[in-house]
């Protein structure tokens, strides 16, 4: 195999018990890097509207996954605005994020969590279907944290656009989406509501969401007292 091979295919066909096509679909893909299998056949659909958040241990693969989804959606180059149509436009879109009077401002001017905003409202400017999120809180403090939360849904709901949203943060987790997938052994191991994810039975699940040291994704148990 080459040092990095991806094999997306195309979306899956639409199911009877679902008439309305995902706005992208990845089935049955492999990654690899080298002898490093990092995805062993990951199938995953993202529908209208929805927020859905992708779980795992670091390493295996979310952002991976992310950086799959965007190179199957087409990208458009396609805008002949004037300059100052497209002044209104990134002033409107500074407005959605609340940091309207910003455009003049340079990037070393800006806090971690203006210039998380900065970056929200830079993906909005061609108005998309579908906005990924990559660990949106990290290195923010609990408090600014919990305001990007807000935003995200507040977002998700505003401009009708779905999201993927990669996070190792529980609480936002929970806060943020209406549907969870776990990724582990590099498949989609378990999908479905928060309140599922919450109450789940099974065992790598379970400990993934209560953040416990013993189960199947640690061995031997991290934290045991030695004996």
């Amino acid at each position: 195999m080459p040092a990095s091979t991806a094999i997306p295919r195309a979306a899956r066909a639409i199911s009877p018990e679902s008439p309305v096509p995902p706005i992208a679909a990845l089935e049955d893909c492999y990654l690899s890097f080298g002898a490093e299998e990092i995805l062993n056949g990951v199938s995953l659909e993202v529908h209208s509207r929805e927020r859905l958040v992708i779980l795992g241990k670091s390493g295996v693969g979310k952002s991976t996954i992310l950086r799959l989804i965007l190179g199957i959606l087409p990208l458009e180059e396609l805008t002949k605005k004037t300059k100052k149509e497209i002044d209104a436009v990134v002033d409107e879109k500074l407005e959605l994020v609340d940091m309207a009077g910003t455009s003049e401002k340079m990037p070393d001017a800006l806090s971690g969590g203006m210039r998380k905003r900065i970056g929200l409202a830079r993906a909005l400017v061609m108005e998309p279907e579908l906005i990924l999120y990559d660990e949106p809180s990290a290195g923010l403090d609990p408090v600014t944290s919990a305001v990007i939360d807000e935003l995200i849904i507040a977002l998700s709901e505003r401009v009708s656009a779905a999201s993927v949203i990669v996070t190792h943060e529980m609480d936002s987790a929970f806060k943020i989406a209406t549907r969870m997938a776990m990724v582990f052994e590099g498949r989609i191991h378990a999908q479905g509501t928060p309140e599922e994810f919450r109450h789940h039975r099974d065992p790598v699940v379970a400990q993934f969401v209560s953040g416990s040291p013993c189960g199947p994704l640690t061995s031997p148990c991290e934290g045991a007292a030695p004996t």
